[in-house]
């Protein structure tokens, strides 16, 4: 299903899809940012209730022969029409690249599920290593900000506000509240962690692109004391330790 945006003089840039909820997918058609700001505006100003705040994944499958976007733009862009992106997919490598560097990970289509009784999985199949050192941030992070520990691990010693997004390549350790949201291992490390103490409403935890939205993460008990956040398989899991 898709959402139609325009009238007939106009070419779209984008359509929406119906994808599992609460996510939703912008499948770009062509790369017009200008185009783009104009038509979602027109598009949410119908339907307001239905959009705003939602979570959504950026799918460039239509336009991975058009070149690389500026995705800091495009962020930009959604966030000031009320959208959450959280990452993309669909493209090809060098837009992948880009994206990663400008704090949109690769996610995949895969359904994922909780389960908060079960330990985690050994891998016996060779890991990106996992790294040794960490990047340490000890004040709040606020709506809107967004902290990235490139090639290394996450450690936060404050309180994670709603809106606020942490990314880190390997793991990430939060030793205050997580009201927002958290993705580790986001060029692909399987073996990261998010390490918490309470997820207290968290908006998305990922790792290595899978993916729990809070809708998911509510229905889990694990929301107190101190808990794991690891990859089994293709399942995000959440473990009370």
């Amino acid at each position: 299903m898709t959402v139609s945006t325009l009238n007939a003089e106009q070419l779209s840039c984008f359509h929406f899809k119906a994808s599992f909820s609460p996510c939703m997918i912008l499948q770009l058609t062509r790369i017009d940012f200008d185009a783009l700001e104009q038509q979602l505006k027109q598009t949410i100003a119908k339907a307001p209730n239905l959009f705003m705040g939602s979570p959504v994944v950026v799918d460039l499958e239509k336009i991975k022969t058009q070149g690389v976007l500026n995705f800091i733009k495009l962020k930009h862009i959604l966030m000031s029409v009320g959208l959450v992106p959280i990452g993309v997919r669909g493209g090809n490598k060098e837009q992948h690249e880009a994206a990663i560097i400008d704090g949109l990970p690769i996610l995949t289509n895969q359904k994922l599920t909780v389960n908060e009784k079960e330990q985690p999985a050994v891998h016996n199949t060779h890991k990106e290593s996992t790294p040794t050192f960490a990047k340490f941030v000890t004040t709040p992070i606020r709506s809107g900000m967004q902290i990235y520990a490139k090639g290394c691990d996450l450690i936060v010693a404050a309180a994670v506000s709603p809106g606020a997004e942490l990314l880190a390549d390997g793991s990430i350790h939060i030793y205050g509240p997580l009201r927002g949201r958290a993705l580790a291992g986001v060029q692909g490390n399987t073996d990261a962690r998010i390490f918490c103490r309470t997820l207290e409403n968290a908006e998305l935890v990922s790792i290595a692109g899978y993916y729990l939205t809070k809708e998911d993460i509510q229905t889990n008990e694990a929301k107190d004391g101190t808990i794991q956040i690891y990859l089994d398989n293709t399942r995000v899991r959440i473990l009370s330790l």
